[in-house]
């Protein structure tokens, strides 16, 4: 057996358990939920996107075996599919290339969209569509775990399902993107990166997306109902990529300064801690950054980074 059939084997079984750990309540099994994605990054960037799809085969035979149709569908849905899709459009058509990585961070924002359109397809037919559901989940979890209906007047379920779309859009970017540049590291220490290493902190967002986030930002103000929540949600976000260029600018400017880990450290506490309002803040110098020029050097046209330093 080769070493590319091993690994994209190892790298299916692995994903796939990790997953499942969290979907059986497993210690720690949250935490290990997160690195699902790495395993098939790191078959990706060493032997090709189409290791990495056949490691998601694999890993979907596992996952089915073990968590049953179910948790198949929300390991592939969740990780597998757009980490395939991510190595797909980053990777180069010629081995060592630089990593294209301005539309990989695009879809950091339009996968979790894109599922979210979909999801409010899919229960169009249920009382106030997706949200009405969502709702009435988030309501059973409240009663349960005894908090209160109201918090200053306002329905706090309701309150829940308008942030939960961006909270779960912007923990999914942080996910990927943290998984794929742990991926390139590890791969690229043993000499199998088929591509030239990319500063994942430099990625830059395609000229597109800012017309159309602001094309979605406007149906937005005036699509109503049902309808209104989903184009609202997607409007939220959108918004993600630019508060993980944000988080990528206090990377750059800390690197360095002795002080930067008391720097980093408490603002991914805070990024896990109150994920809404860290992140609108990390989205506003985001957009800074496009404007300003936080990172500094032009950007190289068509891969999305800027050259590296001297």
């Amino acid at each position: 057996m080769t070493l590319r059939t091993t690994a994209t084997l190892a790298a299916g079984l692995v994903s796939a358990l990790l997953a499942l750990a969290a979907l059986r309540g497993l210690p720690f099994g949250t935490v290990l939920f997160w690195f699902s994605p790495f395993p098939l990054f790191a078959a990706g960037l060493a032997f090709g996107w189409p290791a990495a799809a056949q490691a998601v085969m694999a890993g979907a035979l596992v996952a089915a075996v073990s968590g049953g149709v179910p948790g198949t569908i929300a390991w592939v849905l969740l990780f597998a599919m757009p980490a395939v899709l991510l190595l797909r459009l980053a990777l180069p058509a010629t081995p060592g290339a630089p990593l294209a990585l301005a539309v990989p961070f695009a879809m950091l924002a339009l996968w979790p969209a894109a599922m979210l359109l979909a999801a409010e397809l899919a229960f169009a037919g249920q009382p106030g569509g997706f949200s009405g559901v969502l709702h009435a989940v988030v309501e059973q979890a409240l009663t349960r775990m005894g908090a209160p209906s109201e918090v200053g007047g306002e329905d706090f379920a309701a309150m829940m399902v308008r942030i939960k779309p961006l909270a779960f859009a912007l923990w999914f970017g942080v996910v990927m993107a943290m998984n794929a540049s742990i991926a390139q590291r590890m791969v690229e220490r043993r000499g199998l990166l088929i591509a030239a290493p990319a500063r994942w902190s430099m990625a830059l967002l395609p000229g597109w997306y800012w017309k159309l986030a602001a094309g979605v930002v406007v149906a937005a103000l005036v699509v109503p109902g049902g309808a209104g929540f989903a184009v609202r949600s997607a409007a939220m976000m959108l918004a993600v990529p630019l508060a993980l260029q944000g988080l990528a600018v206090v990377h750059v400017v800390s690197q360095g300064r002795p002080g930067r880990p008391l720097m980093l450290g408490p603002l991914y506490v805070a990024l896990v801690l109150f994920t809404v309002p860290v992140g609108v803040g990390l989205a506003g110098l985001g957009v800074a950054e496009h404007f300003l020029k936080l990172r500094g050097g032009p950007p190289r046209p068509g891969t999305g980074l800027t050259p590296p330093e001297d």
